[in-house]
């Protein structure tokens, strides 16, 4: 009962104070309106701009600072700014060890291309788009591979042609490929001049797709509509319309064509007889010629230049992946090395438990020794944050990791009574590498050592490795067992 009183009385004097306020911003109210109704026109309307500013500027300020920011994703690596940074890049990597010649390569092609002069065009298109039959219709004399049936292309094909201007051209017929991974057809993309995307109707949703990630290249790109005797002048000008709309190209770089190619048509020869011929189609590629053309005159010092930059992050890229391939590689040396260290610890009879990962030196040792390895900081807290979470996925494994490293032991004859110290030994050398190759995963593919992440990869791999796992290192821990003993 007194809470009560106690709560009314409260609100009975918040009332009261809300009224006065109410009452004192009337008066104060009243008093401004009657000063301004004896007060000049332009002091008036000076007033109620003033009035209705202060509280727009108020809001605009409390809601720019109290609005969620947004934290910026992860930075995507980045090309060197010119040659002379990718050597030095190339030069450092060579001196760790790692294979350059990738990397290398890439620059040699680059060189000997360009001292040839030549301009390289590559041609796109799912399969039966037409390119292959685009290719001889620029050169009849060529021997190219066109069939009726869907893939023709498999390998890259190229093709040297003389433009109308004179300029030595390579034309790279591509097979279909994966945007998602790097393949050559993706590489002959990056080192071409020009882009040519064959299409025999409407864009698809998977033609949509590689559009927009060639335009990403920054390369110039011709989109050429194939087939184009399938419609009627006003179908084909409203198709041009809506693949320049998708396409989000210029007027002139959406043409309309006939690549040629042969075409199954069917012959009625009278009473109900009909024969299956095939034939080849006239091709007219004229527009096509113009609009590369055009392309090749407009800056020719700015298309290779595009092409300079996009060969060199090719190199780039390659060298990342080299060093990449390295770091891995060293990676899986580390952990075999410090999980043949847990066994051999192990054998000296150290008592198993859960404190395992919290307290092993080795298990700390490992992690520095990997974040080094990443050329990634980690804190001593976050080491043993993710060593005690892990710590907690072997105390609820305990059991069944013991168990399976005992049968892989059984597995074994002659060995005679299997002592603790042996099992530990099999366990230890499980549980080391599933830790490891956690961190080494987590630090390449997300430049940090998160704890939660990374020991959620620990207990995934402990469970997928345990059977697999438990018979390497029982032949390592008998070994070394047999070792001791001699």
């Amino acid at each position: 009962m007194p809470l009560k009183w106690l709560v009314s009385a409260v609100v009975m004097l918040a009332a009261l104070v809300v009224l006065f306020l109410f009452l004192l911003a009337t008066d104060t109210a009243l008093s401004v309106w009657n000063y301004l109704q004896q007060a000049p026109a332009w002091l008036r309307w000076t007033y109620a701009i003033l009035l209705l500013a202060l509280p727009l500027v108020t809001a605009i300020g409390f809601w720019s600072w109290l609005r969620p920011s947004r934290k910026p994703g992860p930075a995507a690596p980045t090309a060197p700014a010119d040659a002379e940074s990718l050597q030095n890049d190339l030069l450092q990597a060579a001196r760790q060890g790692v294979d350059i010649s990738h990397a290398l390569d890439e620059i040699s092609e680059q060189r000997r291309r360009k001292s040839s002069g030549e301009l390289y065009i590559a041609i796109h298109g799912e399969v039966s788009s037409g390119k292959s039959s685009l290719v001889k219709a620029l050169l009849p004399q060529a021997e190219i591979d066109c069939d009726a049936r869907a893939g023709t292309t498999q390998v890259i094909t190229h093709y040297r042609w003389t433009a109308p201007s004179g300029d030595q051209v390579v034309i790279a017929d591509l097979p279909g490929f994966n945007f998602d991974e790097e393949t050559p057809a993706l590489e002959e993309t990056r080192r071409a001049h020009l882009v040519i995307f064959l299409c025999d109707g409407d864009l698809t949703a998977s033609q949509a797709r590689q559009l927009h990630q060639l335009r990403e290249l920054g390369k110039p790109i011709v989109l050429a509509l194939n087939k184009s005797d399938r419609y009627t002048a006003d179908e084909l000008e409203q198709l041009r319309h809506r693949l320049q709309q998708h396409s989000r190209l210029s007027a002139e770089n959406v043409v309309t064509i006939q690549a040629g190619g042969r075409e199954d048509v069917v012959r009625l020869l009278g009473e109900g007889i009909e024969e299956r011929v095939s034939r080849q189609r006239p091709a007219e590629i004229l527009p096509l010629l113009h609009a590369v053309q055009s392309l090749l005159d407009r800056d020719r010092e700015l298309m290779e230049s595009l092409r300079d930059t996009a060969v060199l992050m090719l190199a780039n890229d390659k060298l990342l992946a080299a060093r990449s391939r390295h770091r891995s590689q060293q990676a899986d040396e580390l952990v075999s090395r410090y999980a043949r260290r847990a066994v051999v610890g192990a054998l000296a009879a150290v008592a198993p438990g859960s404190d395992l990962v919290i307290q092993g030196v080795l298990a700390t040792q490992l992690m520095r020794e990997l974040s080094s390895l990443y050329d990634v900081p980690v804190k001593e807290m976050e080491i043993e944050s993710f060593l005690r979470l892990a710590g907690g996925k072997v105390k609820n494994m305990t059991a069944i990791t013991l168990a399976i490293a005992g049968n892989a032991l059984k597995a074994f004859p002659g060995i005679g009574t299997l002592t603790g110290g042996m099992v530990h030994a099999v366990a230890y050398g499980m549980i080391f590498d599933s830790l490891g190759r956690a961190a080494a995963a987590t630090l390449a593919s997300r430049g940090e050592l998160r704890p939660l992440p990374a020991a959620q990869a620990f207990e995934e791999l402990l469970h997928e490795n345990l059977e697999s796992g438990a018979v390497r290192f029982a032949k390592m821990a008998l070994t070394r067992n047999g070792q001791r003993e001699t």
